[in-house]
């Protein structure tokens, strides 16, 4: 985990605020469907910023948000669904 505190804030019915620090402003931007990419793996919060899917306020956020969600493995799961 990063230092200080990580919170998810819903905003509305399909997207939430993402913030590293204890601040009145979020860090990071993104909805429902990019924070589910994220929390299930495979999908780095850097990788959706890059792709304009997650606003990033400050530049120095979006590693911080990557830290939590990286695995010494990929997922992967073995059924087809």
């Amino acid at each position: 985990m990063p230092h200080g505190l990580v919170r998810v804030v819903p905003e509305g019915k399909s997207t939430a605020a993402m913030e590293i620090r204890s601040r009145s402003e979020p860090d990071l931007s993104l909805d429902m469907q990019d924070l589910g990419s994220v929390y299930l793996g495979g999908t780095a919060p850097s990788t959706l910023v890059r792709a304009g899917h997650i606003r990033a306020q400050r530049p120095d956020a979006v590693p911080l948000a990557d830290a939590p969600f990286r695995a010494e493995r990929p997922p992967h799961c073995l059924h087809w669904f």
